[in-house]
């Protein structure tokens, strides 16, 4: 039997299974470009991460502590996706870490940071309110049955080896974190860029900048959710590279309005 019919019976689950289903979507970019952008995407994420990190060491704030704790699972999830391409599979504790920290809290916690940044009591509020969905999610990702087959690729970053979505399924729980940290995120960003766009231009186009990332970032979630493949990472690069920049232009906007004062 060819390689290729191993892979369709084996992921697939025949002619009308998944990486079927899939391949009426090929891929937009080919294998060795979406190796690269993956190696970029996760060196930009752990280098915010350590930009965002060593500004809370600096400041302590709820602001930065959650946004540095929301970069801190982004990059671990580019990176659990890259160790899954680079091995030509997921592990399961590799899924595991992948789908808490990137699927179902992708943006949770830098959505939090950015109303912490605008309203820390009702960030603070608001944090405590979700703690015990917080526990619960933990808990069905560590302990939902786990059948890596049902992927259309032994190392897709979908959900489709959890459960369908109910009650006891962390499929459920991705769509209302995601949709409340990209709500939280975007609003704040927009927000802030209508506020200083004549008081502190650089601050304006920071903001600017992550409201773009934020975008991008929901953008090819989206794409992904209705079978677009091969965007992923190009999606994931770009959306950490625009935030990454409107993080320096934010920090950069302080000494700006230091000199105008």
């Amino acid at each position: 039997i060819p390689p290729e019919t191993l892979a369709l019976l084996r992921y697939g689950r025949g002619v009308g299974g998944p990486m079927m289903r899939r391949a009426a979507l090929p891929a937009l970019l080919p294998s060795p470009g979406r190796m690269v952008l993956g190696l970029l995407a996760t060196a930009l994420s752990w280098a915010l991460f350590a930009l965002t990190f060593g500004r809370f060491r600096r400041r302590p704030s709820l602001h930065n502590a959650l946004y540095s704790l929301g970069l801190l699972f982004f990059a671990l999830a580019v990176s659990a996706e890259l160790l899954a391409r680079l091995q030509g599979g997921w592990s399961p504790f590799l899924y595991r870490l992948w789908y808490l920290t990137g699927a179902m809290h992708g943006v949770t916690f830098l959505g939090l940071g950015s109303l912490a940044l605008l309203r820390p009591r009702a960030a603070r509020g608001l944090l405590l309110a979700l703690s015990p969905l917080f526990l619960w999610g933990l808990y069905l990702v560590a302990s939902a049955p786990l059948d890596l087959a049902r992927l259309p690729e032994p190392y897709a970053p979908l959900g489709a080896a959890f459960p369908p979505p109910g009650l006891t399924s962390p499929r459920l729980w991705t769509l209302p974190f995601n949709l409340l940290g990209t709500l939280l995120m975007a609003g704040v960003a927009l927000y802030t860029t209508l506020l200083f766009r004549r008081q502190n231009p650089l601050r304006a186009r920071g903001t600017a900048l992550i409201l773009l990332a934020t975008l991008v970032l929901a953008s090819t979630s989206a794409l992904n959710r209705f079978g677009v493949a091969g965007l992923e990472e190009a999606g994931r690069a770009l959306g950490v590279g625009l935030l990454y920049l409107g993080v320096l232009l934010a920090d950069g906007s302080v000494a700006y309005a230091g000199g105008r004062a």
